[in-house]
């Protein structure tokens, strides 16, 4: 069995160039989804998992929500084709918007294949059962646990997260393997800028021990952006996105995992998850110069192609690349500083 693990897609538009009215980097995005169903075609995949941001922001103008909803539902139409059971979850709500993911449930309503959530549930399938634990509305909680300040609510938060997927497995069927779905943190993640205790403090997580008690098979997370194997668990996943969105993504592998299992593994009975491969999609890398007071000095003095070669031009170190150019400098060197040429060299 084969089981595409590909989240926090986010759909939208990011700072950069446009062409002919089209954000280069949304099709940076559509790129690397379309790569991803490609892969899915070949190798048809029993299950493909999508735990939440499917979009960038949760609201935006009309014609814009229009292009990124439909691109979601191609990608989603092509997963249908290619898999067996195509589960999609809805991410934080500051992502996903409630509006697309009611065209979302709409559209699919009708496709037995293709399952859209926005609330907790398990989702039977003849391969696995999968507990699904979208991201929530802090709203719903507060009006059940009113008063509390912020850490005090966090950690309320946490323990009712922890009770779910406890409940959620509860539900599931024992003759089969079972699968959490989730979008939130869970401790001994490592985050885009490694700062994974920190926010373990401002967010609601899913308690290890919670994880560790259900006992899935699988966990297949979305939520943090750099993919991986959490520390202190050999079964639950973040998938990453699927495309590089800013510098904090710089360094870091992109893409999607598939998940294999087969059956009657290591002596049990039933399916048993016994590999998992990342593969990469053709994202544009982010790389970041850092110039010294000589490169300023020198590209004030019309010397840029001696910067150039020092940094990009001999390595190719730009070719591809969303590139930024981090400086320091005094007040006078900074007004005569031209960075719209630097911006055209580069």
């Amino acid at each position: 069995m084969k089981v595409f693990h590909s989240g926090d897609w986010h759909i939208g538009s990011f700072k950069g160039p446009k062409k002919e009215g089209v954000n280069l980097r949304s099709l940076d995005t559509r790129r690397c989804l379309e790569s991803m169903a490609e892969r899915a075609e070949r190798e048809h995949p029993e299950l493909v998992l999508v735990p939440g941001d499917i979009f960038h922001e949760g609201k935006t103008w009309s014609d814009r929500c229009c292009e990124e909803v439909v691109l979601a539902m191609e990608i989603i139409s092509r997963l249908e084709v290619a898999a067996e059971q195509v589960v999609v979850m809805r991410g934080t709500p500051n992502h996903d918007g409630s509006g697309p993911f009611k065209v979302l449930a709409v559209h699919f309503k009708n496709h037995p294949k293709v399952h859209i959530v926005t609330m907790p549930d398990v989702i039977r399938t003849e391969y696995a059962d999968i507990a699904v634990l979208p991201g929530f509305d802090r709203g719903v909680y507060r009006a059940k646990f009113p008063g509390l300040g912020k850490e005090d609510e966090n950690e309320m938060f946490s323990q009712e997260l922890g009770k779910i997927v406890m409940g959620l497995k509860a539900t599931c069927r024992t003759d089969r393997p079972t699968i959490l779905m989730a979008h939130y943190t869970v401790p001994g993640c490592d985050t885009e800028s490694g700062q994974s205790q920190i926010l373990t403090k401002f967010e609601p997580i899913i308690p290890s021990e919670a994880l560790s008690a259900a006992s899935y098979d699988l966990v297949a997370l979305g939520h943090i952006h750099r993919p991986q194997l959490v520390s202190g668990f050999d079964n639950v996943y973040y998938s990453g996105s699927i495309n590089a969105n800013n510098f904090n993504d710089e360094g870091q592998e992109k893409g999607f995992w598939i998940h294999y299992a087969e059956r009657g593994a290591f002596g049990r009975d039933g399916v048993v998850f016994t590999d998992s491969e990342l593969v990469k999609t053709p994202y544009r890398k982010f790389v970041t110069f850092r110039f010294t007071d000589d490169d300023v000095s020198a590209i004030i003095n019309n010397r840029l192609d001696e910067v150039a070669m020092n940094y990009w031009r001999l390595n190719g170190a730009a070719a591809d690349k969303i590139v930024r150019v981090l400086y320091e400098c005094s007040a006078d060197k900074k007004k005569a500083f031209s960075t719209a040429l630097l911006e055209r060299v580069v």
